[in-house]
């Protein structure tokens, strides 16, 4: 399994993804190449060595008709007007602190909305692109994610939202240039650590508004973060919120890992600790493993009731479901609940728990686990078929019949189950 941690100390913002990934690549300048071939119109991205505190890195810079991106954002919303081609809402909203260049709040109900890209109009555009079908989807279920999010805030719906910011090409370059570059990774499980959001305001044309602005927050509701109040300025920009929320599989502290690959993606603001997103890979063998351990006690339901709750979650995606006697506050017997699951079905065997059940909370946490490589067989004993499993690794082989094949013949025999396994047993020897 190949694992992918985001350390987002310094936040996330489109841009240092994408250049955090290019670090992960085998031949970045190749793939800045591929890029650049993609079709943005007027999009240039250039690849940009950096270093900072003794940290090496990259930077990405987003080129549009001969302009980088950041330079976009810079003087007052009317100094834009003037050099930004693409994007002609004077009144659009301006973050004076944030700490990756760009702004931060991006659609404003005014007359000039006609001059923002509605989602149909990115859709357009990202279809256009010569990038696979799986890119171009993820690219806008991206983009759904930030409409969503900006209707909400301004009461408004999808289709009537209008991106400023985010329909820029500069924008657009960011996030279909990570959509490309995870599917090239391929990872099977990207975690991203509690996400640092920065303090201060933000100015935006509806005035001073707290750090993260009003549709950043939307998108971070669910994800772990926090603030140093050391650090001032904005960290986490829309886009990187959207695609944390997009593309993680779990967001956590660093798991136990065995880095082989580590890389640096900047941005371009400077502050007194490396302004980066960091990157680790590690592959963790098929022997190796890490899943979801979820308990709770109950000291008010029947037998019958919990074992129904065990019924069902047996039949949901759980690997495995169990219940062990204990006594609780004023020794009250009751019983624990434990489940075990996949990362990825946390969410799903979680609210199964609490549907199931009278707890008002679950303990959870994340195993790391040794697991033996395990096929599928069978065995012709006198015309019949009995299946059987068979797991070997760390040194150890063993098989075992399945229970329901032995039964059955047992039973068509009338036979009892020992004697039908000493009857396996002399047949292999």
């Amino acid at each position: 399994m190949k694992r992918l941690f985001l350390d987002c100390q310094m936040g996330i913002a489109g841009d240092m993804l994408t250049a955090t990934l290019l670090g992960l690549v085998d031949n970045p300048e190749m793939w800045i190449a591929k890029l650049n071939q993609m079709g943005i119109p007027d999009v240039t991205y250039t690849l940009i060595p950096k270093e900072d505190k003794g940290l090496q890195g990259y930077r990405v810079a987003v080129i549009i008709n001969g302009i980088e991106e950041s330079e976009h954002h810079k003087g007052s919303p009317h100094d834009r007007h003037h050099t930004d081609h693409h994007h002609h809402d004077v009144h659009h909203e301006h973050s004076e602190v944030h700490g990756h260049g760009k702004h931060s709040e991006h659609h404003v109900h005014s007359e000039e909305n006609v001059h923002g890209r509605g989602l149909q109009g990115v859709t357009d555009i990202i279809n256009s692109l010569s990038i696979s079908d799986t890119c171009k989807q993820n690219a806008i279920n991206v983009y759904q994610l930030v409409a969503q999010a900006e209707a909400k805030v301004h009461k408004s719906t999808v289709t009537q939202i209008h991106f400023h910011e985010l329909g820029m090409l500069d924008a657009i370059a960011d996030i279909v240039a990570v959509c490309v570059l995870l599917e090239e990774l391929n990872f099977d499980e990207i975690i991203i650590s509690p996400i640092h959001v920065g303090t201060g305001t933000v100015h935006c044309a509806h005035g001073e508004l707290p750090v993260p602005a009003p549709a950043t927050m939307e998108l971070l509701a669910g994800i772990p973060m926090y603030a140093d109040y050391q650090i001032k300025g904005e960290l986490c920009t829309p886009t990187g919120a959207a695609l944390a929320k997009y593309f993680s599989t779990s967001f956590d502290n660093m798991p136990v890992m065995t880095p082989t690959k580590v890389s640096y993606g900047f941005g371009t603001k400077q502050f007194e600790r490396p302004n980066c997103i960091r990157a680790f890979i590690d592959i963790v063998n098929d022997s190796e493993d890490t899943i979801i351990e979820m308990s709770c006690n109950l000291d008010d339901m029947t037998p019958e009731e919990i074992g129904y709750a065990v019924e069902q979650l047996l039949l949901s995606p759980a690997l495995d479901v169990f219940t062990t006697p204990i006594m609780m506050k004023k020794q009250r017997s009751g019983t624990m609940l434990t489940v075990l699951c996949k990362v990825d079905d946390i969410d799903s065997v979680r609210d199964l728990i609490f549907k199931h059940t009278t707890s008002l909370g679950i303990r959870y946490h994340r195993c790391e686990r040794y697991i033996l490589s395990r096929s599928a067989g069978d065995i012709d004993w006198e015309g019949n078929s009995i299946a059987f499993k068979t797991s070997s690794g760390f040194g150890v082989k063993r098989h075992k019949y399945e229970y329901d094949s032995l039964a059955a013949i047992a039973k068509q025999n009338d036979m009892s189950l020992l004697d039908l396994k000493r009857q396996l047993r002399k047949k292999e020897d």
